[in-house]
């Protein structure tokens, strides 16, 4: 009886042991982790490859992430192809991800509105061309996680890095280009998308300006362009201050992914009270011509 009561109570050490070390100890299992992986397990002077900044929120709902992700290579080890946000879990880009000056790190700010739980939502991708053999690592650093409470609140994180070899080329092997295959094919334009007018006295020296978010699930967005009335077209990222800031005109804005499948929006910035004015003529003219009409019946 002694020996089982002794084994209850050590049982019950171990119990409230790993409770305790599951909410305090640094690294738990429920911290969001952020990840990064690719395709491929083999890497050759020449291949272009594609690799997923991802995030694992441990059953818990997230609704924002923000950091950087550092890549240390020798000079001239890669160049970078491309940044896109095909296939991500976040809509709205406070921070599109972007890279520094040299090329060392991209930084990055994500929110998903209504927020999610995952173990593999994709934050972004990158194209990656391999120039020369060496070593390449791509490590998360600097990371927020914030969780969908209404607080605001910030998540513990735990980091994965990827870290590959790039060997010579095989001389009798093509090179790989995961980018031409997600290009080539992509036949689907982006989803449609909404154009949203703002004024704000704190941005844009307080000029009325337009924002916009296109997304494309194959190859991601590459640019817009807008046309405003009849003047020339203008590239934009996603905002676009209006160049006539006091006469109405429509604006269109053309979605380009980077296969060159495009959509289009319009936003019409006609004022409300002309289109009121006409509609209320029309009524009272049909409703003159019925009474005018009723009339001569009689």
């Amino acid at each position: 009886m002694e020996k089982i009561t002794m084994n209850v109570a050590y049982s019950k050490r171990i119990y409230f042991f790993l409770i305790w070390a599951a909410l305090f100890m640094p690294g738990s299992a429920l911290a969001s982790t952020i990840y990064i992986d690719t395709d491929h397990s083999d890497f050759f002077v020449g291949d272009t490859i594609l690799v997923r900044v991802r995030v694992d929120s441990e059953n818990k709902d997230i609704n924002a992430v923000e950091g950087t992700v550092a890549l240390d290579h020798p000079a001239d080890l890669i160049s970078l192809i491309d940044i896109n946000t095909s296939g991500s879990r976040f809509s709205l880009w406070p921070g599109k991800p972007l890279p520094s000056a040299s090329n060392i790190g991209i930084s990055f700010a994500g929110g998903s509105p209504g927020g999610f739980h995952s173990k593999d939502a994709i934050i972004f991708n990158i194209v990656l061309k391999l120039q020369k053999a060496g070593p390449l690592t791509l490590t998360p650093t600097d990371i927020g996680v914030y969780l969908h409470d209404g607080n605001g609140t910030k998540d513990t994180v735990r980091v994965k890095k990827l870290a590959i070899d790039v060997v010579p080329k095989k001389s009798d092997s093509q090179p790989v280009d995961d980018w031409d295959s997600v290009i080539s094919n992509d036949t689907t334009p982006p989803e449609p998308f909404e154009i949203y007018l703002g004024q704000e006295g704190s941005v844009f020296e307080g000029k009325k300006f337009l924002s916009f978010n296109a997304t494309d699930a194959q190859s991601g967005i590459a640019y817009y362009e807008v046309l405003e009335g009849n003047l020339p077209p203008v590239r934009s990222s996603g905002t676009y201050i209006l160049r006539e800031q006091n006469e109405p005109i429509d604006v269109s804005v053309i979605a380009y992914d980077s296969a060159g499948n495009t959509r289009t929006a319009v936003y019409g910035l006609v004022p409300y009270t002309t289109y009121s004015l006409g509609i209320i003529i029309c009524i009272v003219l049909i409703l003159l011509f019925a009474m005018y009409k009723k009339r001569k019946r009689r």
